[in-house]
């Protein structure tokens, strides 16, 4: 019995990843098409995009899980920020060992990969903006849909409705500030 019910959860939990990992499948993507466009051969190119989008793949899931185990607050940029300083470098890691794996016929790091990864790093804020959003856009597309029989997308709609209560509320009390403000003044 224990079994099935692990099973269910991990289902529940893939299925609740998927839009993370279409992000991560559309970056890679995006990498392989820039590779045949700069005229890398067909190969090269699609190893380029799977040796991006696998691990951006499997660490958008791990980003999903923990936003689906309640981990990680939904609709929040610091922990996913936080999350990708050390996703995103590790990915584009994989990604270089991949390439000169596929250039050179044997895999190698990047020449001083601390340097590597801290520059990576950096640049990780912009990803995570990037995969917030895009994660939050398809899930509110993907999440309904699967609401009725998957536990983890009904939290984390629940947590999205209860944010946008807040806020509403806030602007709310914000606008009758402004309003109280301008009756004073008049």
């Amino acid at each position: 019995m224990d079994k099935v019910m692990d099973n269910d959860k991990v289902r529940q939990l893939a299925e609740f990843s998927v839009p993370a990992a279409v992000v991560g499948a559309s970056t890679g993507l995006v990498a392989g098409g820039l590779a045949a466009f700069v005229g890398r051969p067909l190969g090269w190119a699609l190893v380029t995009g799977l040796g991006l989008a696998v691990p951006l793949i499997l660490f958008g899931a791990g980003y999903a899980v923990l936003l689906a185990l309640g981990k990680l607050p939904a609709g929040v940029f610091a922990p996913a920020a936080v999350y990708w300083v050390i996703g995103f470098p590790v990915a584009l890691l994989v990604h270089s060992v991949v390439t000169e794996w596929t250039v050179t016929g044997t895999p190698g790091l990047p020449a001083e990969p601390w340097k590597f990864l801290a520059f990576r790093a950096l640049l990780s804020m912009g990803f995570a903006i990037g995969f917030l959003w895009m994660h939050e856009q398809l899930g509110r597309h993907w999440w309904p849909r699967i609401l009725e029989h998957n536990l983890y997308a009904r939290r984390v709609v629940e947590q999205y409705v209860e944010l946008a209560a807040s806020l509403a509320e806030r602007k709310a009390a914000t606008v009758r500030a402004r309003k109280k403000g301008r009756e004073r003044i008049a």
